[in-house]
């Protein structure tokens, strides 16, 4: 007996692994043999597949094919549930009162039919295995003390949920988002496994689930705007600080795992499509419906052709109907493709035909084991042996873990019309792989925006250009210094007051130094030393401007006061006054720097300036500043300093403009160096402060007039002298010196006079 058994045992075992296939059965089927009743449970309406052709077609090769169940035979007793709970459970009672009673249950399809069956078989310790069954209830934490003997042949969610991490962790994406069914818990029970999975087993990061239903329909466009990106870069202000904007700027979710049922998959697409939330920069990874139908319904808010865009290279993660390696030979020492074709002959259109097929060849398999001496039958041993599957089957390896099979998910993509194969998971050996022949055509997007923070610094070039002119133009002040002091004691140089052209000379200087200063940052100098520099080019330009123009200002006033009240005994207004007036211009400018420096430090800053997007890179420009709380008021100040000091220059140029003595007051010249002052200051003014956020237009634009002014107003009042110099080498031509005086009262004294009010 013993033999008998282990000889029985081995023909079983043989016959689930793969055959080389040339090689003959060597067991000899026996005729009739011992009857072991297999309930089938079927729905048998219109709507639903018949499962009976592709059972009946497993039966035959299970006992033509193989040598299992030696001396047995299967006998289906077929019970129709009509998908009805009631009907499911007389079906089931009608089972269980039938002699002998069934030794495993195949089927059946409805939940609300398998639920109540499942749990009362564990009393009678009666296998169900069902080949439709894909509710995650049955893979619940509490699933084994609720359905401890309930086994399904087809794939669960545990695998669609590893083929979804599998996929997204393939393109190293780090962020999702995610659309859950709240109302339907066929779909809300897996999305949770499936977060949970991802952020814990794969370190994916859930940025937002977006609950829609039924009831509350009308808001599932809000909550896709949960997840959509922020389209505000392109408005946002600068400032100081980087501060977020709102919450959906934090989101940007460019990935989307979407778990609902069709129709309801329809109106999210269509959501999104009116949110641009599709395109190239966009992944919707949808649960697989075997079908396309959802696709090609109208749909309110949508046209035909507004769905065909919004669903274009979306994927959808199903279980596969049948292995791809169709040359494979199969349980039964068959070709996978050949059983295929037999079966979908008799019925093209069951979605479940594969699993009915491989359902059936599992209870028998296990059935083989489960079978001991004298026909007894083991309720453990059959649990034992279903776990213990290993075989190929039509839909792939046959393999369970805690009552699940791990099977085939397939992931296609839709593309031109029709889902095309995109990549496949294999539950039983744990292979993630994608199927490059359907693939080349498509990249993958970002998962999010990419932002890019850019320092924006003064080009290189632009910065040696400037700083090469403002070079040129402290060397020529330093000529024009030499030739000023070498010829102080000329006549024409020495009647202009040569101390206060060293004075414009220094100034002059000055601004020039600003301008090297304004365009170093920190990739020369340290954050600290940039701080330095921040007060460096600040009193630089400010002093320098005031030496400049102030000196100018105060000889401009000395000619103003002499001709205009000429007294021919007047005595001379001497240098020390013009210095007075200059040195309160610069106590001034000294006293507001310095409260400036002491009540508002300056401070290192990085601004950010309007975000610019880019496709899937968002770039946040930004710039180097010099920060100061309370700089406006201090600029303010300095500026009407700066602009009563300049309308006066103007009033004196003006009023002065009749003034013929080059070598007292170099006024005309003068008058045209205020003037060009004026409107370079206000010009540079203007646009330093429209374009602060663009460094390099800012910084060549300022140093232009600052340059181009400082320089005119050096050439205007020197090289007339060096003229002169050249004419007049020795300066004994004192008659025409005053000849210009004659004429300058002459013209002052014959502008006509304004009538006096009598008396």
């Amino acid at each position: 007996m013993i033999i008998h058994w282990l000889i029985s045992l081995l023909f079983a075992v043989g016959a689930v692994e793969n055959y080389d296939g040339d090689e003959e059965l060597s067991c000899k089927r026996r005729h009739g043999g011992i009857p072991l009743p297999l309930g089938v449970f079927t729905v048998q309406k219109e709507g639903f597949p018949d499962a009976l052709p592709a059972i009946r077609t497993a039966l035959s090769h299970v006992h033509t094919r193989s040598c299992i169940l030696q001396g047995y035979r299967l006998e289906m007793i077929v019970k129709d549930t009509h998908c009805k709970t009631s009907q499911g459970m007389k079906a089931l009672f009608d089972l269980i009162a039938s002699r002998p009673r069934p030794v495993a249950i195949l089927g059946g399809q409805c939940t609300e039919v398998n639920e109540p069956i499942a749990m009362a078989l564990k009393y009678w310790q009666i296998v169900q295995l069902s080949y439709a069954e894909t509710h995650a209830k049955f893979a619940s934490s509490d699933s084994h003390e609720l359905f401890p003997t309930f086994f399904r042949v087809v794939p669960g969610n545990r695998n669609t949920n590893m083929a979804k991490c599998k996929f997204v962790n393939h393109f190293g994406w780090k962020r999702v988002g995610t659309v859950k069914q709240n109302d339907q818990p066929r779909y809300a029970l897996p999305h949770e496994a499936l977060t949970t999975r991802l952020e814990h087993g794969f370190g994916v990061k859930i940025v937002h689930t977006a609950g829609v239903n039924w009831e509350q329909i009308e808001t599932v466009g809000a909550e896709l705007d949960e997840l959509k990106v922020c389209d505000r870069f392109s408005s946002s202000r600068s400032s100081i600080f980087f501060l977020s904007s709102n919450s959906c700027c934090e989101r940007d979710v460019r990935i989307i795992l979407v778990d609902v049922d069709e129709e309801m998959a329809a109106t999210v697409i269509c959501a999104g499509y009116h949110r641009g939330m599709y395109g190239d920069n966009y992944v919707w990874i949808l649960p697989g419906y075997h079908s396309d139908k959802w696709l090609n319904k109208t749909h309110d808010n949508c046209t035909a052709e507004e769905m065909k865009e919004a669903a274009r290279n979306h994927f959808s993660v199903e279980f596969a109907l049948t292995r791809r390696d169709v040359d494979t030979k199969i349980v039964g020492n068959t070709r996978a493709g050949d059983v295929w074709e037999e079966i979908s002959k008799l019925d093209p259109n069951n979605t479940w035909r594969g699993y009915l097929y491989d359902g059936l060849w599992t209870l028998a398999i296990a059935l083989s084991h489960s079978m001991g001496d004298n026909a007894e039958f083991s309720h453990h041993k059959m649990i034992e042996a279903i776990d213990n599957s290993s075989f190929q089957g039509l839909t792939g390896k046959v393999k369970f873990a805690n009552n699940e099979r791990l099977g085939l998910v397939d992931i296609k993509q839709w593309s031109e019309g029709q889902y095309i194969p995109f990549a496949m998971y294999d539950g039983a050996e744990d292979e993630f792989k994608i199927i490059e022949s359907t693939s080349k055509g498509w990249s993958p997007p970002l998962d999010s925006t990419i932002t890019e923070r850019r320092r924006e610094h003064i080009s290189s070039l632009l910065f040696l250009a400037m700083s090469l002119l403002a070079l040129i133009g402290i060397f020529l002040a330093l000529i024009f210094l030499l030739i000023n002091f070498r010829y102080r004691n000329h006549r024409f140089i020495k009647m202009s007051s040569p101390n206060l052209n060293n004075i414009i000379i220094a100034g002059s200087i000055c601004t020039f130094a600003s301008v090297i200063m304004l365009g170093l940052d920190t990739r020369i100098v340290s954050p600290d030393g940039f701080v330095w520099l921040c007060y460096m080019k600040t009193w630089t330009l400010c002093l320098g401007f005031t030496l400049s123009f102030g000196a100018m200002f105060s000889k401009t006033w000395r000619v103003h006061s002499i001709f205009t009240n000429i007294r021919m005994d007047r005595k001379a207004i001497k240098d020390s006054k013009l210095f007075l007036i200059l040195g309160v211009l610069l106590f001034i400018d000294l006293c507001v720097l310095v409260t400036w420096a002491f009540i508002s430090p300056f401070s290192y800053t990085v601004t950010e300036l309007p975000h610019i997007p880019e496709d899937n890179i968002v770039i946040i420009p930004e710039v180097e500043k010099c920060y100061s709380s309370h700089s406006g008021v201090f600029q303010a100040v300095l500026y009407a300093v700066k602009g009563v000091l300049m309308i006066l220059g103007c009033f004196l140029a003006w009023e002065t403009r009749h003034v013929n003595v080059p070598a007292l007051n170099d006024s005309k010249y003068i008058g045209t160096s205020v003037y060009c002052c004026v409107v370079m200051s206000v010009l540079g003014l203007s646009t330093s402060v429209i374009l602060q956020e663009r460094v390099n237009e800012m910084f060549s634009l300022a140093s232009f007039f600052v340059i181009f002014s400082t320089t005119l107003t050096l050439c205007l009042v020197f090289v007339p002298k060096v003229i002169e110099l050249a004419r007049n080498p020795v300066g004994n031509e004192p008659r025409a010196y005053r000849r210009g005086l004659m004429k300058s009262v002459v013209a002052k004294t014959s502008q006509p006079m304004s009538p006096q009010p009598r008396s």
